[in-house]
This record gives C-alpha cells, sequence and structure tokens, in this order.
C-alpha cells in the first residue's frame, strides 16, 4: 500500500519527501526540520532533550556523551501526538544517535501499523538508495528516479580532479576534534580533493597531531547542526591550537565555514549542493550553487590569537 500519511522524524527525510513532491502527504516533522517553508506548519512530533544554550563544543560534547553513557536519549518523540497523526510511513535514521530519532525511541502505541523506514546511507551512492526507497513506500517511484537521476547528473558535472588532490580536511566539531563522516569524505573525493577519513565510515575523533601530520591545504569547517556562526565559532576554537599558524592552509588563506546544518550534516538531496560547494571552493566546479551558505575565513578569524 502506498504511504499516504508521512511524518519525517529528521531533516534529511523531510527534504527528500518535499523533493519528491510529496508535501501535502507529510503530516508530521521533528522539531529539528528548518525547510522548506510551505511546511514548517506541520505538527513537531520529534524533540531534542538536550539543552546546549550557550555552551562551548567541549561542554555541549561533554553532556552528549553523558546521557549516552547513562543510556539517556538525546530525542524524544511525543508519542501522542504521532499516533494521532495516524502516519502509515515514518522516516527516522540509524546512522546517529547524536543527529535525530532512532527507531528506538517509538513505542509500538505510537507507530501503530505504519512502516518505520530507517534512512542509512553511508555515501552519496547510500543517499541516493535511501531517494528510492522512500519513493517507492509512496508509491512515487518515477518521481524518485526523476529525481536520482537529476542529481547523478550534478554529481557528474563536477570537473576533472586536479593532480595532486589537494589534502582536505572536513572539520564536524571542534573539541574534541571530530573529522567529517559518512558521506562528507565522499564529497571530498568526488569534488577533486583527498579527504582526512575514509568515505562511509562514521565521523570519528582524531588528534591534533595527525592533522599536523596530515597538514591539510585546505581546510572545510562544517560543524554538525550548525550554521555559519556555528563555524565561525568552531574556527575559534580551533585557531588556539598549537601549530595551527603553521598549517599549509591556514599559509595559504584557505579556511573555510560552511553551513554544516544546511548542506553537509542531514541525508538527502541537499548533500549533492553540498558536494557542488566543496567544488567550487576546490576549483572543479562552477558556479557558486549555494552564496550564503558557506564563505572564505577573514584574515581576523583564522590568524592564531597572540
Amino acid at each position: 500500500m502506498n504511504a499516504e500519511r508521512i511524518v519525517s522524524l529528521l531533516p534529511g527525510g523531510t527534504d527528500i519527501v518535499c523533493a519528491l513532491g510529496l508535501e501535502d502527504r507529510l503530516v508530521g516533522i521533528s522539531a529539528e526540520c528548518d525547510q522548506p517553508a510551505s511546511v514548517m506548519d506541520r505538527p513537531r512530533v520529534s524533540l531534542s532533550l538536550l539543552d546546549t544554550g550557550d555552551a562551548e563544543a567541549a561542554e555541549i560534547d561533554r553532556r552528549v556523551r553523558d546521557r549516552l553513557a547513562a543510556g539517556e536519549p538525546l530525542f524524544r518523540a511525543d508519542h501522542e501526538a504521532l499516533a494521532a497523526l495516524r502516519p502509515d510511513l515514518i522516516l527516522s535514521q540509524s546512522l546517529c544517535d547524536v543527529c535525530a530519532a532512532t527507531p528506538d525511541a517509538l513505542t509500538a502505541a505510537a507507530v501503530g501499523d505504519a512502516r518505520v523506514l530507517a534512512l542509512d546511507g553511508r555515501d552519496l551512492d547510500g543517499l541516493l538508495a535511501d531517494i528510492h526507497t522512500v519513493a517507492a513506500a509512496a508509491g512515487a517511484t518515477a518521481h524518485g528516479q526523476a529525481l536520482v537521476d537529476r542529481l547523478v547528473e550534478r554529481r557528474l558535472a563536477i570537473g576533472t580532479p586536479p593532480a595532486p588532490r589537494p589534502r582536505v580536511l572536513t572539520v564536524e566539531w571542534p573539541d574534541p576534534l571530530f573529522i567529517g563522516g559518512h558521506w562528507v569524505p565522499d564529497m571530498v573525493v568526488a569534488a577533486g580533493g583527498a579527504p582526512l577519513g575514509q568515505p562511509g565510515a562514521h565521523s570519528t575523533t582524531v588528534s591534533w597531531e595527525a592533522v599536523q601530520a596530515f597538514d591539510p591545504q585546505v581546510i572545510l569547517i562544517m560543524p554538525c547542526g550548525e550554521d555559519l556562526t556555528g563555524a565561525a565559532d568552531a574556527l575559534a576554537s580551533l585557531r588556539r591550537r598549537p601549530g595551527w599558524p603553521a598549517l599549509t592552509a591556514v599559509q595559504s588563506a584557505a579556511v573555510y565555514l560552511l553551513d554544516g546544518n544546511r548542506h553537509f550534516s542531514r541525508p538527502g538531496p541537499s548533500a549533492f549542493t553540498g558536494l557542488e560547494i566543496i567544488a567550487h571552493i576546490l576549483g572543479t566546479g562552477q558556479q557558486d550553487p549555494a552564496a550564503g551558505y558557506w564563505r572564505p575565513a577573514s584574515p581576523s578569524e583564522y590568524r592564531a590569537d597572540r
């Protein structure tokens, strides 16, 4: 049976549903869903339980780790509200306990007879597969294929990578230092760079000594769930690291701030715009695909504190 009442518990799922032209079937979204404007009036059925306030990166990481160590969830589904929406398809994710609600956050009573579909794409091809899966569940296979074809065409439009490929550091969190995982290293490779990290692998912490040994030629700061302001805050933390001024990327002013929340943290079509942003930065793309969602760091931002 084709899904007619869809609830999305993550921004990437909402992006996919809307990109498929199925906005009219979307009856509920999560507290983190932030676009498109046309669905912002939908009931919010998933809430974050982590109060970050104005906490710095290290403190946010500590709070996350403490909750996970205690077996406490980071997200809560409003089971009564969810059940009242009578969904026949619920979109969740199984990649990261920190990013959005997982199937474990749902009770049988809230789910009812709905199919729970956990998105788990770990690289660009996996994101395309997720789109196919959502489209098939909604009986919109043709729309799914058309969307995937457009995204593949955009990926293939990326120019020939330079030789040698520039070394690219993607910063997903500044303290402790996490490098981009899952599809982010794949984006760097597709855009013509050489990432620190393997496509499809989970985001992981790295030592600062490993970063210095890698000596990135380009640094892309894209904190998970944060916008350009969050990226600037992350850079302020990074530039206090010993040896920061000696990194090749800093020496050559190749430090960039990116909206991690909009085009890098979430699975779905927006990741392909993120790919085009990286390609534009590396010189393998053409026009700026998303002005306002990234910018070069200014000298006053990337120069080390004296």
